[in-house]
Formats: C-alpha cells, structure tokens, sequence
C-alpha cells in the first residue's frame, strides 16, 4: 500500500476547520491569549515537561503558527529543516532555550507537512563533527520517501492531533472478567488500519473477547521484528495508513465493546540514526553509556532511566497512549530485560552491584518487588538488579495513577524472581496491574511433550496452581509460541482435543485467558509478518474441527463473563480439592466468594491429562453437598464431534456428599456447579 507521503497534501486539503484546542505553556502557570479560538487548557511548563511531555516537546501547530521544540542539551546548533527552505541546513536556525531544548516559531499552520530536525555539535569531546538530520523524537506519525536504489528516508509530521472526530474515545469500561485477543495488525489482515478494524470487529463478533492486544504498532524500520524494533516510539507505523487511521481502529473497538492494549517495549530502542534515537545530539542523550547501553542479542540500545527527561519520554508514552490514543492499557514488553543485567543481553561483562553499597530506599523498592535470593549462577539476585529499572517503573505506576487513571499495565516476564511486580505500589509492589509469565508458558509446553506416563501432576499444579499475591495474564499462546521456527499448538499436540482442554484449563484459572491471533480456528505452521491467517479455515467452509474450536472459544469466554466466580481473580478464589498422579487428573475450586460460605457460585474443576479413560472414578472433595450440574465440557460435540465414549447428555448432574465420583474420558475437562 501506499505511504505517508501520498496522504500529507491530501490532509492539508482536508483538514477540519473551526477551533481547535490548545495547551498554553507558561513556567509558573499563569494563563495566556489563545492564539486559537476558544479558551485555553494552561498547565505549568514543568507539568508539561514531567508528565505530558509530548504536550510540549515536538510541533504543535494552530490556526496561526506552528511550534517546534526539541531537547538536545550537547547541540551547539539546530535546525528546522523543511521542503520550504529546501532542507536546507542553517536556513531556519532555532533557538537554545537553557534547559538544553531548541525552539522556533513558523508563523503559519503546518499542519500534515514533514519536516526534520539538523542537529550539529562541534564540542571537542567528539573525534569529528557531528552534524545529522533527526526525526523529531515526538512525532505522532512519520512520512517514509523511498529512494531510486529502495533506500528508505523517514521525516516527521506535523499532525494536526485534534482532525479525528472520536465518538467512542472513552476507554472501555466493565466489570467482567478480561480475555484476550492478540494480533499482529498486518499478518491479520491485507490491508490500512481502517480495513483491518472493519474485518477484526467482523471476526471477534462471535468469540466473545473482551479485549484486543495489538503487538507493537509504532514506527519501526525492520518489518520482520513484528514491530519490536522500535525507532519512534511516540509515531503510529505509517505501513498501515495514518494517526486518524489508527484513532478509527480503536473508535470501532471501542464502539463495538472491545478494550485495545498496546504492546511496547520501553526498554530498548533500535541503533538506527535515520528513524531511531541514537547518538541523538551527537551523544548518548537516551541510552545509556558503553555496554550498559547494549543488548549484544538483540542489538538493541537500552534506554538510560536515571535521566530524567528520558524517564518522562518514556513515562508519557502510556499517558499519549491513553489521553490522546485512547487506548486502555499497555502489555510493557521484555520487563526482566530492563530489570535485570545479566538477562537476555548475550555475552557482555555486566556490572555487578555492590550489596553493601546498595541505598536504603533501594532496598526498600526490591524487597517490595520479591526480594533476595542466590542464584545457581553463583550470585545473589541483588547483584544483577538494575535498580534504576526498579524506580523507572515503580514512578511509572505512581504517575499513571494521576495523569491516566484507570490506564492498565501488564508485565511481560519470563524469569520470575520478582513476585510482586503486579502489586499495588502502596502495597509495596511495582504497580502493574497483571503479570504475564512468559516462562509458564515455556515450561507447560515443555510439559506437553512428555509421554504421558512421563508427567507428573505435581509438576502441572506447581507450575499453574500455586499461591500468588499477583493478578495474572494467562497467556495459552503467544507470538512467541509460535514463531522463530516453533510450531503452532495444534501441529505440536497433533490433534485439536488437547487444544480444546488446554483452553478451558487457561480459561478456568485466576486470571485473563489469552490467545494469538489463529488459535480460535486451529492456525497450524508458524507464524511470520510476511503471511496472513488463513481465512479459509473460518466461517461455514471451515473444516469441522476449526468450527468446533472456535465454538470452544466462544463457550469460555460467555462462562467466563458471566459466571460470578470467574470474576475473582485473587489467591484465596482458587485451592486444590483432589489430584492422583497414576490416574493423571486433577482438579480445584474457583470460590464464589471470599468468605467461602455461600457455595452457589462455587466451580468445581476437574482435568484428565490422559488420551485415555480413568479406570476408576476420580474422587473429587467438595465443601458443600448438593446436586452438582456440569456448565462445562470439553468433550462437548460441539467441540470434538461425535465420538464412540460421549454419546449421551454432557450436561449431566450428579448428586454428592463430601466426595464427588466422576468418570473421565479421554483429555476430559468438566466444570460443575451446584443446582439451583
């Protein structure tokens, strides 16, 4: 599809007209004349700065005059480069401001035209004069020229923030219980942000999800990193059309009921000079110095938290997310990366703390994460902790509170040391709202390729049932399951029957079920940017087996939503209540409520991990006599067909004491309540 460039002429042509709001800018936050109609919004220039930098830094343009600000605090010039002066350097020089930032004022509305930074800097510290066109690290949107040879040039644009006319900008807002969709916008579907909005509404209308994850959706140079490579993190990627393109996808999510989360990672940036933000005034004005400032693996920059003005960058990033986006929350990719030095960083010399040297104030934020403990490695956590990672995202939590309440996080972690990363910050934690532990994922699939004779049940429910203070994400797959060559679930397990009961276990646990974009209909192979889902395997055409998971899908998450017990998301909702390791079944209660008195609400669930039959019947310890109806099963024929061992009502109730007797059939997942 086209480029940015084609829309920028077609936007000034287009352009709404009337007032438009504007941010007036004073230091000690007195009010100022509007240069547009209409009354101004004044918040302090240092409000500005700390929590909604990207009110002030960047182009801001009105009906009268566009202004640009950029920090560079090592620049001895820059300037405003533009196709009215010709990009020419020098032509349009602006001025130091003694923070280190640079401004000018164009007396004229440029709105949707492109533009770029020159920045120099002749201090005698470098080796050679630097001298380099910059995209404006703030732009909302950037415009891609491509040259004779397929080079590709990025300039910023100036956007007009205030053109989209939103009818459903609210966050969504609703007390049932959160699942998630996650998808990759242009492996979805062919086609801008607006025809992929259209065909998601369209897909999801069935299945029941209450959210959509969107993987990173920000400017990025490198297609084939799905969008974690990234160069602006403040621009919408401009491969799929423009920001009022995007502000449409999440309008219609939005209008259709969905909450949107956004994947970023804010640990880590790429090296590129042209989109991204090294060496940006000629140092390392946002990454860090030397090796700390690499990741070896990834060849990424890791971004220097200690600065305050890199710590807002980032900071505001979720707050433009929420109050200018409209979006709901943020999945904060690659948490341990950013947390600790010797993670996922290939080989380096990483600078170990000094235990003893270590501030009280930083002890009291890592004990409130987890705290301590010695590593097989031969050293103790604490040494490997970046403490500036720990304050970064503990200052994180505590300004989202204020500039974008009910705005949600969710931690992307795989290494789980830390157990409180998703605690309230006034509990101590660091504040996000879910975890998500990339690593469970990794050891259930581990688990799933053993020969069944070769699992152990303790080994499952130490892995998914034990206690936890945190609310959890329950990821059943991810991109990350299934790409870099790792095959989809159902090519691995070789039937859908285990993909069937995976889900319900992911759906009937604590926690937010979720899945990637394919699994509701059986996607096999791999995934990869360059190929889209496979469309055929949807709707009436679809192969049985694809229906009836889809139908799956569509059944958990309307329990999910609607049974009151699923809502509880806390520790003391869930507790073991019989499992027998020679039979390979297990089983546990979802409470219905704290006290754990009234047991209406109460689900008992039950789990065969064996392709075979129980020999004997599973004897399940229940709090509550009564007569126990089953809500949930997953040798439904809706889910499995017809087969010879579920030819009767699978909706059947039975009535027990202290012990509930159930025979179960092969990989056979049973919810039950009691009657009413």
């Amino acid at each position: 599809m086209d480029r940015l460039q084609y829309t920028m002429k077609d936007k000034r042509k287009n352009k709404k007209s009337g007032s438009r709001k504007k941010h007036e800018i004073t230091a000690e936050g007195k009010p100022v004349e509007s240069a547009s109609a209409g009354a101004a919004e004044v918040i302090p220039q240092g409000v500005l700065c700390r929590d909604y930098p990207y009110l002030y830094f960047g182009a801001h343009p009105s009906s009268k005059e566009t202004v640009f600000r950029v920090h560079a605090p090592e620049a001895t010039e820059v300037s405003l480069l533009r196709e009215a002066n010709n990009w020419n350097p020098g032509a349009e020089t602006m001025n130091r401001l003694e923070d280190g930032t640079w401004e000018i004022t164009i007396p004229e509305d440029l709105s949707w035209t492109g533009y770029k930074y020159h920045i120099k800097n002749t201090h005698d510290y470098l080796d050679h004069e630097y001298s380099l066109a910059r995209i404006d690290p703030f732009s909302p949107q950037l415009a891609v020229n491509v040259n004779d040879d397929g080079g590709r040039v990025y300039n910023s644009v100036v956007v007009d923030q205030d053109n989209f006319e939103w009818t459903h900008k609210a966050p969504v807002r609703t007390n049932k219980p959160m699942s998630i969709y996650e998808l990759h916008l242009g492996a979805f579907w062919n086609g801008g942000y607006r025809e992929i909005a259209e065909k998601l509404v369209e897909h999801l209308e069935y299945l029941g999800f209450t959210h959509v994850q969107i993987m990173p959706p920000f400017q990025t140079p490198i297609h084939e990193s799905w969008g974690y490579l990234i160069g602006s993190p403040y621009a919408i990627n401009e491969r799929y059309g423009t920001l009022d393109d995007f502000k449409y996808l999440v309008n219609l999510l939005h209008e259709k009921g969905y909450g949107v989360i956004v994947d970023i990672p804010l640990g880590f940036g790429i090296q590129d000079w042209d989109c991204g933000l090294a060496n940006y005034d000629g140092t390392d004005l946002y990454h860090h110095v030397g090796p700390r400032g690499w990741n070896n693996q990834w060849k990424t920059r890791i971004y220097n938290t200690s600065v305050p003005y890199v710590r807002n960058y980032l900071i505001g990033i979720c707050t433009y997310l929420n109050n200018v986006l409209g979006v709901d929350g943020a999945r904060l990719d690659a948490v341990a990366a950013q947390l600790f030095y010797d993670y996922d960083r290939g080989e380096w010399d990483w600078p170990r703390n000094d235990r003893e040297k270590v501030s009280e104030e930083d002890w009291n934020i890592f004990n409130g994460a987890g705290g301590d403990m010695y590593l097989d490695k031969g050293y103790w956590v604490s040494e490997a902790t970046d403490f500036d990672g720990l304050r970064f995202y503990r200052d994180l939590h505590l300004r989202l509170k204020h500039t974008a309440p009910g705005f949600f996080t969710i931690a992307e972690e795989s290494r789980r040391v830390f157990k409180r990363l998703a605690v309230p910050t006034e509990k101590g934690g660091l504040g996000f709202t879910y975890a998500q532990n990339m690593g469970e994922m990794h050891r259930v699939r581990k688990y799933l390729s053993y020969p069944v004779e070769q699992r152990k049940i303790e080994e499952i429910e130490h892995i998914m049932l034990s206690p936890f203070e945190e609310r959890f994400v329950n990821a059943m797959n991810t991109h990350d399951e299934c790409a870099n060559g790792k095959r989809r679930l159902v090519t691995e397990l070789g039937n859908h029957l285990q993909l069937i009961g995976l889900a319900a276990f992911c759906w009937f646990r604590p926690g937010a079920p979720m899945i990637f974009m394919g699994d509701e209909f059986c996607e096999e192979g791999v995934f990869d940017v360059w190929n889209y889902l496979d469309w055929s395997k949807t709707g009436p055409q679809a192969a049985m087996h694809q229906q009836q998971m889809t139908n799956n899908i569509h059944d958990l998450n309307w329990i999910l939503t609607h049974e009151p017990a699923m809502a509880n998301q806390e520790s003391w909702s869930l507790e073991r209540i019989g499992s027998n390791n020679e039979y390979k079944y297990f089983s546990f209660i979802r409470w219905g409520e704290p006290a754990k008195t009234n047991h209406k609400d109460n689900i008992i669930y039950i789990r065969n991990e064996s392709p075979f039959a129980l020999p004997v019947k599973a004897d399940i310890h229940i709090p509550c006599p009564g007569e126990y109806q089953v809500i949930y099963n997953s040798i439904d024929e809706r889910y499995i067909g017809r087969q010879g061992y579920n030819e009767h009502d699978p909706y059947w109730s039975a009535h027990a004491d202290g012990i509930l007797w159930v025979d179960l059939l092969p990989y056979q997942n049973i919810a039950m309540k009691l009657k009413t």
